[in-house]
């Protein structure tokens, strides 16, 4: 992976002599793959050179007789100004031709591409998304991950004021880490340092954020902070003190770590002094014995390139594809009404407007007065969400003992149930977390906005409503995929003679849908599809998203009698959304690589939109049917690969 540093300023961007060095522009990362995709980290003001840039590579390119690389994938962490500030700046974007894959953090209310939209009407600018004239495809993420272009993205939510997200990209052996705008949900960590929980402790909410970036090459995280000037009036503000970060890059044993989300107002000498202060902070740890060994610590500039070097091997290849086992992120689904249960000391006021902006998430909120009501109204409508205050407004009660009392009272349903425990302050939470024998990790501290509460509350419930299980990648994925390029399928049209087999099945099983797909590197592509008058027909879909997918992986029969009903799909897009698919029956599909080995390269699938169950006879039949179409892919592959050859 190269690393192309367009813009490292935070919240405004800045044009002075004092900060020339490190650049006046707002984030905007650009890393290009061994294969020469393109990934955009945030569009910040950087974008606008970035735009720049590639038009003219674009144009080198094609002087030289170069393949022009006119698509790409942007990842927005999260849509506040100083990260979409370059969106409608950015040339590509006008120009015919040019292909982008814009990703970032759905809402419980609107879509991704709403929010982004929002500084484009006309009122703020004069061109709309609607007008822009390249190819511009905008997809909702959630807490997961998916692979594009070969290349492995996860995701992972962030502590700030609106929805963010984390990106990590993984490749043929090297991984970055893109982690800004972040505050540590205990707020104590800024200014004392992070300190991993012992191993008998129940994981906390920032031991989890130093997971997602362990052991990756480069990490590229907000320090826009220092410990003293957190101390002084930044706390809720959601982002990271330095001092904090060298701690948890050191705790999760990165190999280099770029200071990143420079304070507006820090000129070129304060950043040397802060990178100063980080890298004496690594060496005080590696002498004190905390942590792994210290990583690379220097501080983001524009201009700066970094090339992390991939291993192009098969095995690093295939290292990369099995590590992709993850909890898949949604795309354009709709998140269901939740209950949410509040028993507050704040004012009334504070009270009412966190209803009131939650309401606009369609979430159904219910205050209480007191531990008591909350108990009765926890029993009656099962929230997704409690939060309660530490102690009880009208009593001497503990939120742990009702909390205790709650989770006994919902059994193992309870267990499913986010609890947020606001701390008078970091000396009550302290005690709180002494006497916490179960696991309570969304203790949350003073100052308390609105907007945080709100945040944290949204983030527990997408991460409960939005995800299913992503199928892990073959151990021969690497051979199976070159099996699937040599065999000229993904070319074939639909043939007759795969139709008619099609429709014989749909008799025999009677079934809405037949469909025969070939399972390629990021997409699914299906090949023929018979089905009932009147349905809408299969397009090509992503590769994660397809629930034959899993097939692939098990090499083996599957059938879903209810989707609805299995933890694997129940939140598939194509249960959810159309086509609305109830009952799934599959057979993979399989033909003899170069090597003489049999590799699956796809799967006959029967849909149906109801619920329903297949027999023992209808299973064998269904496994019989199989080898008829093993046979006839293979003939037609042969067909392929000799019309190719001539």
């Amino acid at each position: 992976m190269k690393v192309n540093f367009y813009g490292c300023r935070g919240s405004i961007p800045r044009s002075h002599p004092d900060l020339a060095r490190y650049g006046g522009n707002t984030p905007c990362v650009e890393v290009t793959s061994s294969s020469g995709h393109i990934f955009i980290l945030d569009m910040g003001t950087g974008a606008v050179d970035l735009g720049v840039d590639l038009i003219k590579r674009m144009k080198q390119q094609a002087n030289g007789g170069g393949a022009n690389k006119t698509r790409g994938t942007v990842l927005i962490t999260h849509t506040h100004w100083d990260h979409i500030q370059g969106f409608p700046f950015f040339a590509p974007f006008f120009i015919p031709g040019f292909s982008w894959e814009i990703y970032g953090p759905k809402g419980l209310s609107g879509s991704f591409e709403d929010t982004l939209a929002g500084q484009m009407q006309h009122e703020y600018f004069p061109v709309t998304m609607s007008q822009l004239t390249a190819e511009v495809n905008c997809h909702d993420l959630f807490e997961g991950s998916f692979k594009t272009k070969g290349v492995t993205v996860k995701t992972h939510y962030l502590n700030h004021t609106v929805l963010t997200l984390g990106y990590r990209l993984e490749s043929r052996g090297v991984s970055l880490a893109y982690i800004t705008d972040h505050e540590p949900y205990d707020h104590g960590l800024a200014v004392e340092g992070y300190h991993r929980s012992p191993d008998e402790s129940p994981k906390t909410d920032d031991d989890r954020h130093v997971e997602f970036f362990m052991g990756v090459d480069l990490l590229i995280h907000d320090c826009q902070y220092t410990a003293k000037e957190y101390g002084q009036g930044k706390a809720g503000w959601g982002h990271s003190t330095v001092e904090y970060v060298v701690d948890i890059a050191m705790a999760a044993g990165v190999k280099q770590l770029a200071l990143f989300h420079h304070d507006p107002n820090r000129t070129d000498a304060q950043v040397d002094d802060l990178v100063e202060v980080a890298r004496e902070r690594a060496l005080k740890n590696t002498q004190h014995g905390e942590g792994k060994a210290a990583p690379l610590i220097f501080a983001a500039a524009e201009g700066m390139k970094i090339d992390l070097q991939e291993d192009t091997s098969s095995t690093a290849r295939r290292i990369s594809c099995d590590s992709a086992k993850s909890i898949h992120l949604v795309n354009g689904i709709t998140i269901a009404a939740e209950n949410v249960v509040a028993c507050l000391d704040c004012s009334s006021t504070f009270a009412e407007t966190l209803k009131e902006e939650l309401d606009k998430d369609n979430l159904i909120v219910h205050l209480c007065k007191n531990f008591e009501s909350l108990l009765s109204v926890v029993e009656k409508k099962r929230p997704s969400v409690v939060v309660m205050n530490q102690y009880n407004p009208e009593g001497s009660e503990s939120a742990l003992d009702i909390w205790c009392d709650i989770r006994r009272m919902m059994g193992e349903w309870g267990l499913r149930v986010a609890f947020f425990i606001i701390a008078k302050d970091q000396a009550e939470l302290e005690k709180g977390r002494a006497r916490n024998i179960v696991a309570v990790d969304n203790w949350i501290t003073p100052p308390l906005s609105v907007d945080y509460l709100r945040t944290r509350i949204r983030m527990n419930i997408l991460r409960s409503q939005c995800r299913w299980e992503q199928p892990p990648i073959p151990k021969n994925e690497f051979e199976r995929l070159q099996t699937v390029r040599d065999s000229c399928l993904l070319d074939i049209g639909s043939p007759e003679s795969l139709s008619r087999i099609g429709r014989i099945a749909r008799k025999l099983f009677d079934v809405t849908v037949v469909a025969f797909s070939v399972l390629d590197e990021d997409k699914i592509k299906f090949i023929t599809v018979e089905s009932v008058v009147g349905f809408g027909g299969l397009n090509d879909v992503p590769r994660e998203d397809g629930i034959s997918s899993h097939i692939i992986s098990t090499n083996d029969l599957l059938v879903v009698n209810d989707t609805l009903k299995d933890e694997r799909f129940a939140r598939s897009p194509h249960v959810v959304g159309e086509p609305f698919i109830r009952f799934f029956a599959g057979v993979p599909i399989s033909i003899k690589g170069n090597d003489g080995d049999d590799y699956v390269i796809g799967a006959m699938s029967l849909l149906d939109v109801c619920p329903r169950k297949l027999d023992l006879n209808q299973i064998k039949l269904l496994k019989d049917l199989s080898s008829i179409v093993d046979a006839e892919f293979c003939d037609l592959s042969v067909k392929a690969q000799a019309m190719r050859n001539n």
